[in-house]
């Protein structure tokens, strides 16, 4: 019986613990939102973008993208860090703070993504091994051979747009078969 009652005190004293440490955690934690409707996947119902951060400091936010359909069904994610798109990389040791106006500054912009169509993309042009090769500002990349490349961009599909790195981009569709989002194109310099 003595060693139930210790255990229980034990466990009593751990469970303190915890809740001062999330106590803790929670005051000095970066976690912050910014929402975006767009009308992307539906033209008649808009879609939400959602930006969050959440960590131990801003400087060491994760920072998450999700697009989501009007009924709340997750259609995109996307997770990386505050440092990596704000600066790239690893924050380095002695790195300077961000503080929370920083970090919503960020997500607002970070949300607000805008639509446009797939022609807006570069043409592809017959006998060029790769995107690159035909583009003329950007470095253009795709997951899709050149015809299947070309049949979406000529199709004039709602496209948006986010910062995926801090110079490069990544650009989704609805793929026309499937009704599920694809990332049709990234470029950056």
């Amino acid at each position: 019986m003595r060693g139930l009652i210790l255990s229980l005190a034990a466990l009593a004293l751990v469970a303190c613990g915890e809740r001062e440490t999330s106590a803790v955690n929670a005051e000095q934690s970066c976690t912050h939102v910014a929402t975006h409707e767009v009308t992307w996947s539906n033209a008649d119902a808009p879609d939400v973008i959602t930006t969050r951060s959440e960590g131990p400091t801003c400087l060491q936010a994760v920072v998450t993208f999700v697009a989501r359909n009007a009924a709340g069904d997750p259609l995109w994610t996307f997770a990386s860090t505050y440092f990596d798109l704000s600066a790239g990389g690893i924050a380095p040791d002695g790195a300077s703070a961000t503080t929370d106006a920083e970090m919503q500054t960020f997500l607002d912009g970070w949300a607000e993504v805008t639509v446009s169509t797939s022609n807006t993309l570069p043409e592809w042009r017959e006998g060029v091994a790769t995107l690159t090769e035909s583009a003329s500002v950007f470095t253009y990349d795709t997951p899709f051979e050149r015809d299947t490349y070309e049949m979406l961009r000529a199709r004039d599909l709602a496209m948006i747009c986010y910062a995926a790195a801090v110079e490069a981009t990544q650009c989704l569709v609805i793929d026309p078969v499937s009704q599920a989002p694809t990332m049709i194109a990234a470029y950056g310099p």
